[in-house]
């Protein structure tokens, strides 16, 4: 082993149940039951019902539960379909990506595993762990790799926990996870397509598929970072840390959405109203937003004015926050194609630019714990009023914790549960069963919840 697997297998071993303070054991039952809120919206789009008839096809043993279409398949496709239906809709949670989006494959390790609901808590804290800890320590963004590069990783050593894999056979899971699997970074840029909201649920599906392979004693390159043409190869040398932080726990540190939208547009996106009493929409001659550096790319390129694409809107600046003047805010509904489209829109879209800064990116950048979300907006009318706000966050992030009370995700499920009209019969035995995970002796039973909800038609 190089000394990063090395790191990686011993933090592995001994992570457990105790390292959950009540708070962190807290936030990571908020994290689930938020991500079964975004799996069951999910499981309604289009991704999700290409990849179930895909996994309709796949009988195996042991099988896991794909959510919402009553099927059973092999574990790593399970992981993949619930993958996507989480993050599809952008409406998980965020941290240097969306670390929930892992959710789905410990679920289906604990789910053949017979793991309890502790022991399925206390393996989405480690994943959480491993993902925070590499994001923070490796510059995998500049060597054009995405996000799910490092949930590769957390997938299989969580499931390697739960399977109770020997440390040579972690160090194998680990190198498998890694090795063959380097997401490029291309799917969240320009033009997006179904690629953007699914593109980890690859990384989790292989994670975990690297996990079963050795398991069954496939064996891997054991420097897979240090080693000739290891990952320090293509990324530049970095010393991981673990644990990340020694106040925080990862889970801690992971912001809850309150509205479908790309985590960085939130916090102006929230301002809408305000603005909308402050003045008529028509008076507004033009909006500029000010953001940490790279995100005017990502969030104000040329596609970003014309979208034609879900995934293309819901990573518009410029149209998420037209649309969230127009309506009064965000919603599922405003990403339906006539929406989308809506001509009317344009204008104001256009009057919208979004600015690159590098002290936003500074600021961002320096920031422990949670990750800083600075951002500022100043909105001019034709009268020669102006509208200025500064942010560093919005609701849902670890530093405003009461913005996302346990009634918010309440709602949020509502929401999410009659997006599919769900029967509220089946919505209440999800709300019960995942809240009080911890009390769960087969993690088996919350999975049961989310077997079968969709309507047949």
């Amino acid at each position: 082993m190089d000394t990063t697997t090395e790191r990686l297998v011993g933090y592995t071993t001994s992570f457990c149940e105790s390292h959950l303070t009540e708070s962190a054991r807290a936030k990571t039952t908020d994290l689930l039951v938020d991500s079964m809120a975004c799996a069951v919206v999910g499981a309604g789009s289009e991704p999700a019902a290409i990849v179930a008839r895909i996994a309709k096809s796949v009988q195996a043993s042991p099988s896991a539960t794909v959510f919402g279409f009553g099927i059973r398949t092999s574990p790593d496709l399970a992981a993949l379909a619930n993958s996507m239906m989480v993050r599809t809709y952008d409406y998980n949670d965020a941290y240097f990506g969306h670390p929930s989006d892992m959710i789905p494959g410990v679920l289906a390790a604990g789910e053949i595993a017979h793991a309890s609901g502790l022991q399925v808590m206390t393996a989405v804290a480690l994943a959480y762990e491993i993902y925070g800890a590499f994001e923070r320590s490796c510059q995998r963004v500049k060597a054009g790799f995405d996000q799910g590069t490092f949930m590769n990783i957390g997938v299989a050593l969580a499931a390697g926990k739960l399977w109770k894999l020997t440390p040579a056979q972690l160090s194998d899971a680990a190198s498998l996870a890694l090795v063959p699997n380097l997401p490029l970074g291309v799917s969240r840029w320009g033009e997006l397509s179904m690629m953007k909201g699914c593109a980890t649920a690859f990384s989790v599906r292989n994670g975990l598929f690297a996990a079963m392979l050795a398991k069954e004693g496939f064996t891997s390159a054991p420097e897979p970072f240090e080693g000739i043409y290891g990952l320090h190869h293509v990324t530049g040398a970095f010393d991981l840390r673990l644990p990340l932080e020694k106040d925080w726990r990862v889970v801690e540190m992971a912001y809850i959405k309150p509205i479908p939208a790309e985590n960085n547009t939130i916090g102006l996106t929230e301002l809408a109203p305000r603005i909308r009493e402050w003045s008529p929409i028509e008076e507004i001659a033009s909006i500029d937003i000010e953001m940490a550096g790279g995100y005017e790319v990502h969030l104000g390129d040329e596609p970003k004015y014309d979208p034609r694409t879900r995934e293309t809107a819901d990573h518009s600046f410029p149209y998420i926050l037209a649309r969230a003047l127009v309506d009064g805010g965000i919603t599922l509904d405003s990403y339906t194609p006539e929406r989308i489209a809506d001509p009317s829109i344009r204008p104001l879209m256009r009057k919208i630019r979004v600015h690159g800064s590098d002290e936003l990116r500074r600021i961002m950048s320096a920031s422990r714990g949670p990750e800083a979300k600075p951002a500022k907006i100043r909105v001019r009318t034709t009268t020669g009023r102006e509208f200025a706000e500064e942010i560093m966050g919005h609701s849902g992030h670890p530093d405003r914790p009461q913005s996302m009370r346990r009634d918010a995700i309440n709602a949020k499920l509502d929401l999410c549960a009659q997006a599919v009209r769900m029967h509220p019969e089946r919505r209440e035995k999800i709300r019960e069963a995942w809240w009080n995970i911890v009390k769960a002796a087969d993690i088996g039973a919350p999975i049961g919840t989310m077997a079968a909800f969709l309507s047949p038609d």
